[in-house]
């Protein structure tokens, strides 16, 4: 754990595994340690009735999980002060996950209602899956096309994009309803900055399938490219009704959200994002690093920008990331 995560001290991390974990609402609170308890509530307005699951995270590593209790009710004991991440999950067929965010000071009681929310009536995919099209699996692509697509995704991997996209047309001219092809041909444009050509893609893909996640997700990049954030917000939106559990969409609607000034919905998708899991989240330490220099909270900006150097120390921000962390430690020294 990194340098300023956080600390628990509940009964249950000292005793034997075999005999499971205590419950931390039974633990005798220190009341020089801060304390996070609140309820579990439905739709409805009316308390979960247990079988909720809450889980704990400092935005690095989950700290904690367990179930509330007969009332929806939870409570967390002995905690030092920071930034915490609140997420409960209910039954998964009704309620989609909620996370809040939450800020203690040393001693500090603090009280959270987390709302479930209605299933959202959408198709998605399992965790690490790809939505496509029946005519990417159709058996009716012809074996030259899938060779000239293969080869793109050789080329691809060297980084040879200008040639990949050759290959990538070639397999177009001879199957133009190759969805993944033409996906990844728009990918190759929006990574060479050619966006009129990286649109064009994208939005052919979605004529013939709107449910087509790359695309959708991509297309919300480019908007993010052309400074339209409140268009690709609402493109990552539809994106992540495809496939909620992605975490690079909620990434980059975390960045969007960012640019609108919505500051509370930016760090509630990039703390998604990290929740998620997975290197596609990495990047939200940074942004969140953003927020927290915005709201002149040194101390936690200082925490996320390690921790984001910590997960990804060549990442696209590594170096502004330093940087920061510089002038951070520049402006302490001065104020002492």
């Amino acid at each position: 754990m990194a340098a300023g995560a956080l600390t628990i001290c509940f009964a249950f991390l000292l005793g034997a595994q075999a005999s499971g974990p205590t419950d931390p609402r039974l633990v005798q609170p220190d009341p020089a340690n801060a304390t996070i308890e609140g309820r579990v509530l439905l739709p409805s307005g009316r308390s979960a009735d247990g079988n909720v699951r809450i889980t704990l995270s400092n935005g690095q590593n989950t700290l904690t999980t367990f179930f509330t209790d007969k009332h929806g009710e939870f409570r967390f004991l002995n905690l030092t002060e920071g930034t915490y991440y609140l997420q409960a999950t209910g039954d998964a067929k009704q309620f989609d996950s909620v996370t809040e965010t939450v800020r203690l000071s040393r001693g500090q009681m603090a009280h959270v209602n987390l709302s479930l929310k209605p299933k959202s009536k959408t198709t998605s995919s399992s965790p690490g899956s790809r939505v496509v099209s029946a005519a990417e699996l159709s058996a009716d692509v012809p074996v030259a096309a899938r060779k000239e697509y293969q080869q793109a995704v050789r080329l691809i991997g060297r980084q040879k994009r200008e040639e990949a996209i050759e290959h990538l047309l070639r397999a177009l001219s001879l199957y133009p309803e190759y969805m993944i092809a033409r996906n990844d041909l728009g990918a190759q444009y929006l990574k060479l900055k050619q966006l009129d050509e990286a649109e064009a893609q994208f939005r052919r893909v979605l004529a013939a399938d709107p449910k087509h996640y790359n695309s959708q997700y991509n297309l919300g990049l480019v908007f993010l490219e052309r400074g339209r954030a409140l268009d690709a917000s609402a493109q990552l939106m539809q994106a992540i009704s495809i496939d909620p559990t992605r975490a690079e969409a909620r990434l980059w609607l975390g960045v969007a959200r960012l640019a609108l000034g919505d500051i509370a919905s930016a760090e509630r998708e990039l703390t998604r994002a990290l929740i998620s899991g997975g290197a596609e989240g990495f990047a939200a330490h940074y942004h969140l690093a953003q927020i927290y220099i915005k709201r002149g909270d040194e101390r936690e900006a200082v925490r996320a920008l390690n921790a984001y150097l910590e997960e990804s120390p060549r990442g696209e921000y590594s170096q502004e990331a330093k940087r920061l962390l510089k002038t951070l430690e520049q402006t302490k020294n001065k104020e002492r």
